[in-house]
Parts: structure tokens; C-alpha cells; sequence
């Protein structure tokens, strides 16, 4: 409740002279309104003991942002996730409930964003609950609602093809949160689900972020630097290149990255300590609707912590390269058919990897399977998707994972 009460006083403070200035009306008079409907359905079947996952669910997101008067602004967001069709098996986590066990299934209805902004001399400067797009916090898009965060971010876009951004953040909503829990309460999670039960210190996370796109005209190149620290929590910072270059009628792209991730303090001091890495890369080309792709990457001698999303290297429907001492590699081949053909809209791709640490007996392999079809020719906004994936596992049951989604977008 303190936190709610700063932030009002603070976006009070931040609006004041903006309404002096600008009358309320032009703020709404060029407000936008735009959101999703959804319906997914999500089934995990396991081989074994396992006992299988099923959740569908219905709900939406919806984004508010108010015009501009004076360099301000508003912002928020609706966020809505309930179930249907009642099932015996365990819950799957798109909407709340007890995951992996029977138990009865919640709605999640939340305030996803609200915010304001202020915008002056090429800086955007945001406090509230907003949603976040950068590589080791993110929206973490793999449920039915995206995660959020609360504090303040500022980006600056003064210097030619270079954006820096700044975070302070202090909580967080995961996948069925219905209100903002502490930084370290997702740290502490984390590694509860690995059975490691450890008291972490209430930090809030900082974040500084350097994108700059090199300006050359014989490849395209962008670079990305970000660091981001805890206090006597952890610390870690992500390198990533993207090149990408024409050779005649093919597109191809080398995407380079490496992660360092260190414990610091208070819990480097207990059994969760950890010193890690991960590097790999993506190397692909693009020709008349295919597009081709191998991965690589390779994790040092800890877990990689990703409490709040991430860009790994590989990342599957199920399974994503994170283990300690784990060499993985991948391919994927995806396809869009051309406009003018028949089947307009559809893409699709497989995906596979293989995932090997020095105990053979731990080795795990993924298939995926997606195929999206996009309806604007029939409905502006309606979009369906399939995916399956086949995961089999040297130790553990073997499983399968289908998922459903039908969007419907809309903008007003």
C-alpha cells in the first residue's frame, strides 16, 4: 500500500504542471485504446506417473494510452484470464490454481499497467507498472498474461542509432499473479523449484541497457549491452550482435550473444550461490518464404537464473537450454506461403534441439511443431495457432505439449 501511495504522489507531482498548461480534454481527445481477445487451451500428457495438465482459458488484454500535453502522459491496462471447461486433470498454469496438482482453478483479473510518462528533450521517463521488453526482464510471454513490474525506466534517444535505458524496479506480477510481489520472492521461487529453499534480500533490480545500430550500408548490424544488479542478490550482464546481409536473393543473419551471471553478497554466502555463463549463437538465411536456422550454445558451471524472462539461446515450447555444464544444439526451419497463393495467412515452422550435459543419462531432445493462420482476408484481427511438441527425456517422463490460441485484435 506504501508503494501504491508513493506512486500517486509521484505521478501527482510529475502531471501538476502539464494541467496548468493544457486542458484534460487534449489528453483523452487523442487517446488510443487497443487490445486482444484470447482463448487457449493448453494439455501436457506425460508418459509416466506424471499426472497430465489441462487448463483452457478466456480473457484479454487491453491497453489504454492517453494523448500528450506538455510532454505528459498516461498509460494502463486491463488483464483478464478465466477458466473453462472444467477438467479432472492438474492445473497447467494459464489462469491460477496449483500447478501440476488437482485443485481447483482461479480467474486472474488484474491491473496490468498504469503509468505515466513524461517525455522531454529525446527522454521518455516512466513510473508506475508498466511492462517491460529487454533482455533479462521482460513480459515473459509464455501464458495466457504476460508478466509486469513496478518502479521507473528512462530512455534516452539524444545520440544518433543509440537508445539508453535505465530501470528501477521494485516488484513484479507473474503469469496469475493478482497483485505485485517482491523482486525476491520470484529469486526465491526460482529456486525453490529446484528444491533449493533460500532467503533472499529485498532488493529492488537496476538495469542499464546500450542498443546502437551501427550505420553501414554493406550488412546491418545492431549491438546490444545490458546490465542489471540486485544488491546482495545477483548480478549479470547480456551481450548481443545481430548482423544481417543480402547475397543475391538470400537474406542471412548471424545473431551472437553471451550472458554472465554471478550471485553477490548476502547470497553468494549460502548453498544458492552461483557463477555462470551462457554463449551461443543463431546463424540463418531467408529465401522466398523459408527461412532456415542453427543454434548453438553452451552453459557454464551453474543453472542460469531467469526469474524474469530472457533471450536465451535456445528456446523451445518446452524445454530451454539452462542447465549447468549443458551443451546444446538446434534447427529450425520455418515457411510463410506468399501472399498471392492460397493459403495467404499460414506459417509455419519445426523446431528441434538436443540438449546434453556430461551425464548422458540427463539428455533431453525436443520436437516442435507450429502452424499459425493469419484471417485478416476473413476478420480483421483473427488469428488461430497449433503447437506440439514432443520432448523425450533420458531421465524422467517423456511428454507431449499442445497448445491452442485464437486471437482476436482489434485498435480504436
Amino acid at each position: 500500500m506504501n508503494k501504491t501511495i508513493i506512486s500517486a504522489l509521484v505521478m501527482s507531482a510529475l502531471t501538476a504542471p502539464a494541467f496548468a498548461a493544457d486542458s484534460v480534454s487534449n489528453i483523452f481527445s487523442d487517446g488510443s485504446l487497443k487490445g486482444q481477445f484470447q482463448l487457449f487451451d493448453f494439455q501436457r500428457d506425460f508418459d509416466g506417473e506424471t499426472t497430465d495438465r489441462r487448463d483452457t482459458s478466456f480473457g484479454g488484454l487491453f491497453y489504454y494510452r492517453s494523448g500528450e500535453a506538455e510532454g505528459i502522459s498516461f498509460g494502463g491496462a486491463f488483464a483478464s484470464a478465466n477458466p473453462i471447461w472444467e477438467n479432472s486433470d492438474a492445473v497447467y498454469g494459464l489462469v491460477a490454481g496449483p500447478v501440476g496438482q488437482q485443485g481447483d482453478r482461479e480467474a486472474v483479473n488484474r491491473l496490468q499497467e498504469y503509468f505515466v510518462s513524461g517525455n522531454w528533450f529525446d527522454t521518455k521517463v516512466t513510473v508506475g507498472a508498466q511492462e517491460l521488453f529487454t533482455p533479462m526482464m521482460s513480459i515473459f510471454p509464455l501464458r495466457a498474461i504476460p508478466f509486469t513490474y513496478r518502479g521507473a525506466s528512462i530512455k534516452n534517444t539524444s545520440v544518433d542509432n543509440l537508445a539508453i535505458t535505465g530501470l528501477y524496479i521494485e516488484d513484479y506480477m507473474g503469469w496469475t499473479n493478482d497483485e505485485f510481489a517482491d523482486l525476491a520472492d520470484g529469486v526465491a521461487g526460482e529456486f525453490a523449484r529446484k528444491g533449493v529453499m533460500v532467503d533472499v534480500e529485498d532488493s529492488p533490480m537496476y538495469g542499464l541497457g546500450l542498443d546502437y545500430t551501427i550505420p553501414t550500408d554493406v550488412v546491418k548490424a545492431k549491438t546490444s549491452l545490458w546490465f542489471y544488479t540486485m544488491d546482495d542478490v545477483y548480478e549479470q550482464y547480456h551481450i548481443k550482435l545481430n548482423l544481417s546481409g543480402d547475397i543475391g536473393d538470400v537474406n542471412w543473419y548471424f545473431k551472437p550473444s553471451y550472458l554472465k551471471q554471478d550471485s553477490t553478497g548476502k547470497l553468494d554466502q549460502t548453498a544458492a550461490s552461483f557463477d555462470t555463463y551462457q554463449a551461443g549463437f543463431h546463424l540463418g538465411m531467408k529465401w522466398q518464404g523459408f527461412d532456415a536456422t542453427v543454434k548453438y550454445v553452451q552453459t557454464g558451471d551453474d543453472d542460469v537464473l531467469t526469474p524474469f524472462g530472457d533471450e536465451k539461446v535456445i528456446i523451445q515450447q518446452v524445454i530451454q537450454s539452462a542447465r549447468a555444464d549443458e551443451d546444446a544444439y538446434g534447427a529450425q526451419l520455418a515457411y510463410r506461403f506468399a501472399p498471392n497463393t492460397a493459403l495467404d495467412g499460414v506459417s509455419a515452422y519445426v523446431n528441434y534441439a538436443k540438449y546434453e550435459i556430461d551425464n548422458a543419462q540427463d539428455d533431453i531432445d525436443e520436437t516442435d511443431f507450429s502452424v499459425r493462420y493469419n484471417m485478416n482476408k476473413w476478420v480483421d484481427g483473427l488469428s488461430v495457432r497449433a503447437r506440439y511438441a514432443i520432448v523425450n527425456q533420458d531421465s524422467g517422463d517423456d511428454l507431449t505439449d499442445m497448445r491452442f490460441y485464437v486471437y482476436y485484435k482489434f485498435a480504436i
